[in-house]
């Protein structure tokens, strides 16, 4: 009897005391599935199919892409707050995050409490182009020629709330001149129009601004903090004199609130070790977008400067709340 007590102590201690196994030694066992808050070809979109392969090679499971468009990116965000926190839902989370909280009448979502943020993964910046027919060569020659036509020159973008069309406001606000916004469903009609002359400006991703190649568009300026290797013959809008024309677009990886510590650093040491690989650099740089990795910490504080900084220039622009 007192051999079956002791026999049973030790069972017992050597439950206590082994060692214990997070759910992330086992995390991911099956698919991980990765929200996409644009359409199937847009930027976003190509950018997360790039990272969901390079994920999938690096956890061993398949990363599906979910594309989940609408609301101007709220439908997929509404979907992955809801979601379970166990690492399966992800989303391919972009600067809408931190701007819409100002933009829209009663957003639902505060991206500091609302969201995990994991790991930023890239950026890319916005180029002015003009119709080529049009009288100025440089970005300066073509503020000079729309202070001298108040309210007369129209310029497009992809949609009211945008990037594209507040990183045309920010420049109207600080070159000091007032254009027509036209909004369109997609960039690339923006961009036939201006090629036409329908629209004298517009307004567009780097990846976009290939379209102008042999002349059909002239740009003007790049609003990055340098020249992309895209385009390494057009001036930034710093190099003009105007460092505060800036609109960098960033795309991060975030889970649903509440995700286990250890899951996001498993996710966030999967994507340092793919921002390393030149090869994905360099598909990167392909689609207009630059290396931009921040560890989890860093971008969640990233996340609550950029929030604060739309805070307090979305208001500036004079753009009136979206429903």
């Amino acid at each position: 009897m007192r051999r079956f007590t002791v026999f049973g102590l030790c069972v017992a201690a050597s439950l206590i005391f082994a060692p214990v196994h997070s759910y992330a030694d086992v995390y991911p066992s099956r698919p991980i599935h990765l929200i996409i808050t644009s359409p199937a070809g847009s930027l976003t979109d190509v950018l997360g199919r790039l990272y969901a392969q390079e994920l999938s090679a690096k956890v061993g499971q398949p990363v599906v892409v979910d594309n989940r468009p609408g609301a101007m990116t709220q439908v997929g965000t509404d979907y992955l707050t809801h979601a379970d926190a166990d690492g399966y839902t992800l989303m391919l989370g972009a600067s809408e995050l931190t701007m819409l909280p100002s933009e829209k009448k009663n957003y639902p979502y505060n991206p500091t409490k609302d969201i995990t943020p994991v790991a930023l993964i890239t950026t890319s910046w916005t180029m002015f182009a003009i119709y080529p027919k049009l009288p100025p060569q440089t970005l300066p020659e073509f503020i000079a020629y729309a202070k001298a036509r108040p309210g007369k020159l129209h310029y497009g973008t992809n949609g009211v709330g945008g990037a594209l069309q507040i990183a045309v406001k920010i420049l109207e606000l600080k070159a000091g001149i007032a254009m027509i916004d036209v909004p369109y469903h997609g960039g690339e009609q923006a961009a036939n129009d201006a090629m036409s002359g329908q629209i004298e400006m517009v307004s567009m991703g780097l990846a976009s601004a290939r379209v102008a190649e042999g002349g059909r568009l002239r740009l003007l300026a790049q609003t990055g903090p340098s020249r992309h290797p895209l385009f390494p013959n057009v001036p930034t809008t710093a190099e003009y004199g105007l460092p505060d024309v800036r609109m960098d677009t960033w795309f991060g990886l975030v889970a649903p609130p509440k995700t286990p510590a250890d899951i996001v650093e498993r996710l966030d040491r999967a994507t340092a070790e793919i921002e390393n690989k030149q090869s994905f650099r360099d598909s990167l740089a392909k689609i207009g977008c630059a290396p931009a990795y921040k560890a989890h910490g860093d971008f969640a504080a990233f996340i609550a400067d950029d929030l604060k900084k739309w805070q307090d220039l979305i208001p500036a622009l004079g753009i009136p709340k979206l429903d």
